[in-house]
């Protein structure tokens, strides 16, 4: 979701991203889909080569916890460098440790009740689109905000669908995604 997150950001809201700019934006973009996607991809790999995990697709409950305390290791990375090596917007990085946060709330949460972390996700990046556009008038997000509704209204329902996630887990993902990121966009940026 940071990638897809940061490429709207830069067409439909590049303000929000200065001093970001048209010269800088891939090598960033690069690193976030590698930190963010790459890297946990490989991870879980490397944890079901190793029997950590029985599935790639971690429909166990405790098989969750460590690909998502590991995903949230890989995002606080991310964070860290964006924020103490790199000159980034603030709102960026704001957005990014929104991100993290929601990470480590559902490896928390993962300890005692299944959540649909695609539900998270997605929810949390239509979260952090509305608030940015609530923030900054002069973002033309509408469309990716609509865009985004649909995408997350159609994760939702191919999570209930294929039977992975009830739809109190589908609920709570959704819920928690939208109202950390939105919440930490707007208060804090």
């Amino acid at each position: 979701m940071s990638t897809f997150l940061l490429i709207i950001l830069y067409y439909f809201a590049p303000s929000v991203l200065r001093p970001v700019d048209a010269g800088s934006i891939l090598p960033i973009l690069l690193m976030v889909f590698a930190i963010t996607f790459v890297i946990p991809v490989l991870s879980i790999g490397m944890l079901r080569l190793t029997s950590s995990i029985s599935s790639m697709r971690l429909e166990d409950r405790k098989e969750r916890i460590m690909p998502f305390f590991f995903t949230a290791a890989y995002y606080s990375l991310m964070v860290y460098l964006f924020s103490y090596k790199l000159v980034l917007s603030e709102t960026l990085i704001i957005l990014f440790a929104a991100v993290t946060v929601t990470i480590l709330l559902v490896s928390f949460i993962t300890l005692f009740f299944k959540i649909s972390a695609h539900a998270v996700g997605m929810w949390g990046a239509l979260g952090a689109l509305v608030s940015v556009q609530v923030k900054y008038p002069d973002s033309q997000l509408f469309w990716p905000i609509i865009g985004s509704l649909v995408l997350a209204g159609a994760v939702n329902s191919s999570r209930l669908l294929l039977n992975v996630h009830s739809p109190s887990e589908v609920g709570l993902g959704s819920a928690l995604g939208f109202t950390v990121c939105f919440g930490a966009v707007f208060i804090f940026s």
